[in-house]
């Protein structure tokens, strides 16, 4: 079937009734409808069922696990020498640990601060921290007392978990939508990126990407009330979470046959929605910004301001709305000023601004061109056009404007599928891989070391 767009506003692949995007519930699908009945006697008639969830899932676990626990391993054979730069000179990050506690303290930096003192504290301790969103400090302090150490600790650990579901999640998407082999190749590129190591730092990334990834998922299968509460949870995570509602809408209305016909209106010729029917499951949208709502709440209730997340954006120097086209810029300006471009903050300037409009570019390809992937994937494109449009418009007012942009390519799950798809190449496999990791292993150093990365 041709991934032509028709005459309509979306592209819509017919599919038999029994295909992935059919909104009927599929025997083999990961959840189960919190409509469906839970009828006990149905055990035998069940089971078949279930070995069949386990066969179409097994590949991405396997693939899932085998790539997060290479990375762990990765992750501290890098901390472990990191050290070995600074040796004979003072290190920002302190003399060299001498037990394994210490080592991970090596990791207790940057954002990772604000989270602990958030879940051990609460934020009224610093009216600043509000700007970072409660779901992943509340997992902290849930998770403390069931495990070894502090609150750091619970974050480490909650985050190689939610690390470890996002990998499984990104290969069981891009198995349905672009194959086996690409997934398998998705998966690593992901894993592989050079900010990659965030997802399993006691950050709120990996539990944001996989909390997305579950809710992009649903989507594709048709569960709607799923995939709005996934992504209600993700925003409480980030506030980019919201955005899932864009995707949501559009992938529904795909779903639903949405098109634009010319008809006559008022006496003239205008585009009409016309082949489309509602029902009760577009409700689920008001889900999405669940998360967001109760944060907002919670703000009223203590500060007296619903809006108090966005006001603490200023002490990290955000404050409004920029064209993209003038942060780009500014961000070309800095780098032709800077004294040189192997200048730290020139050096962070370039990759933010590449990654930025190296994921524009393939968020085109991945409609267009070469390696595209079907007009069923829009709604991943406009999911991470956004999520990469949110930064290039609400820059940081100071050297290095665009921040943390090569972390947030991480969520940017069809950039990768385009990059997969691209690896069937094996030079540029090769390439990738190999340029990739020896960047993220020198970003560790560099974060280990107590110096920003993203």
């Amino acid at each position: 079937m041709s991934d032509s767009p028709g005459p309509g506003l979306v592209p819509v692949r017919r599919r038999p009734a029994d295909a992935l995007g059919d909104t009927a519930p599929p025997a083999d699908d990961l959840t189960v409808s919190p409509a469906s009945s839970s009828d006990d006697g149905a055990d035998a008639a069940e089971q078949p069922g279930r070995q069949a969830v386990w066969l179409r899932w097994r590949p991405s676990v396997v693939t899932g696990f085998v790539a997060w626990a290479a990375g762990l391993l990765a992750y501290f054979l890098v901390t472990a020498v990191a050290w070995l730069p600074t040796e004979g000179l003072e290190s920002k990050a302190g003399p060299v640990p001498s037990t394994f506690g210490q080592l991970l303290q090596s990791w207790n930096h940057w954002d990772t601060v604000w989270y602990v003192i958030i879940a051990d504290s609460g934020y009224e301790a610093d009216s600043r921290s509000t700007a970072f969103f409660p779901l992943f400090p509340m997992a902290m302090r849930a998770a403390n007392p069931l495990l070894p150490g502090g609150a750091f600790e619970a974050g480490l650990i909650v985050s190689a978990l939610a690390c470890l579901v996002a990998l499984i999640l990104v290969h069981r998407l891009a198995t349905e939508m672009i194959g086996a082999e690409d997934a398998r190749r998705t998966t690593v590129y992901l894993l592989a990126f050079p900010t990659a190591f965030y997802l399993v730092a006691a950050y709120n990334e990996s539990l944001f990407v996989a909390l997305a990834l579950a809710s992009l998922y649903n989507m594709r299968r048709g569960r709607w009330w799923w995939a709005a509460m996934f992504a209600g949870y993700a925003s409480a995570t980030r506030m980019a979470g919201v955005m899932l509602g864009a995707a949501f809408v559009y992938e529904y209305l795909r779903q639903r046959g949405f098109s634009f016909r010319m008809r006559q209106r008022l006496g003239l010729v205008l585009p009409w929605p016309t082949g489309f029917r509602l029902d009760r499951d577009a409700l689920a949208v008001v889900l999405i910004p669940a998360g967001l709502g109760a944060y907002m709440l919670y703000c009223h209730q203590t500060f007296g301001n619903a809006l108090q997340f966005l006001d603490a954006q200023k002490a990290w120097f955000r404050s409004g709305f920029t064209p993209p086209w003038t942060v780009i810029g500014d961000v070309v300006e800095l780098i032709g000023s800077s004294d040189s471009i192997y200048h730290p903050d020139a050096v962070r300037n370039i990759v933010n601004l590449t990654t930025a409009l190296a994921v524009l570019v393939l968020l085109v390809l991945a409609l267009v061109g070469p390696w595209k992937l079907g007009a069923d994937h829009a709604y991943l494109v406009i999911f991470a056009a956004i999520i990469i449009l949110m930064p290039l418009s609400n820059p940081i007012h100071m050297h290095y404007p665009l921040s943390s942009t090569w972390r947030y390519a991480l969520e940017c799950t069809v950039a990768f599928m385009v990059l997969a798809r691209m690896g069937r190449n094996v030079h540029f496999d090769r390439v990738y891989t190999t340029v990739m990791l020896a960047l993220q292993g020198a970003m560790v150093i560099v974060f280990v070391q107590n110096n920003f990365v993203a």
